[in-house]
């Protein structure tokens, strides 16, 4: 029960860590170019920000070599121990700390948790179907000018039903009764580049 909240726990921070590196870098290379080129922004609080912004960077920064270092570690791990080559410059679900890698030379797939370095080892025919999900969400978009009104040279805007993709994730079908779906969410770039990886390791 425990290593189950631990792993939730840190699965949800390495979900954030990613979006927070990059908003926590952006804020202080900001503050510290408006510190030095504008004098209006000489300020103790844009100073205290810039400090703040660049230790959440510095801490989430280590956060994710430390993440990145332990699965490295528990890879080769279990390749020495297993005698496999499971490929450690490929691991689906990753920073997230439970993951799949996978050995094509030797037909074998694991699935590891780096929060306990437990591991399971399957055959790649334990993977049954892999496809890519996503919602529709249907939003009043300004596309233009509209009708003239009477009397004016002004124009009503135009809206338009506009439908976008979000909440890209890769799915996987696995022959597990109890557990028989696994969901990993990414980009649509990530999910994309993981079917054509996972079609290349189990039918190439």
């Amino acid at each position: 029960m425990a290593n189950t909240i631990k792993t939730a726990g840190t699965a949800m921070i390495s979900s954030l860590a990613i979006p927070v590196a990059g908003l926590s870098g952006i804020g202080a290379v900001g503050a510290l170019l408006g510190w030095l080129f504008i004098n209006g922004n000489r300020t103790s609080g844009v100073f205290y920000f810039f400090v703040v912004a660049l230790m959440i960077f510095i801490l989430t920064i280590r956060f994710l070599a430390k993440l990145h270092k332990k699965a490295q570690n528990l890879v080769e791990k279990i390749n020495l121990e297993s005698n496999l080559n499971l490929d450690k410059s490929n691991l689906l679900g990753y920073p997230n700390p439970v993951f799949l890698c996978f050995d094509q030379k030797n037909w074998k797939l694991a699935t590891c948790n780096t929060v306990d370095n437990f591991y399971e080892i399957r055959d790649l025919s334990y993977l049954l179907n892999w496809s890519i999900e996503w919602d529709n969400k249907n939003t009043m978009e300004i596309t233009g000018m509209g009708r003239r009104i009477d009397g004016t040279d002004m124009h009503t805007p135009a809206f338009e039903n506009v439908e976008r993709r979000k909440n890209f994730c890769l799915v996987l079908e696995v022959a597990n009764v109890n557990n028989p779906i696994l969901k990993f969410y990414m980009s649509e770039r990530a999910a994309t580049e993981w079917c054509a990886r996972l079609n290349a390791i189990i039918n190439g």
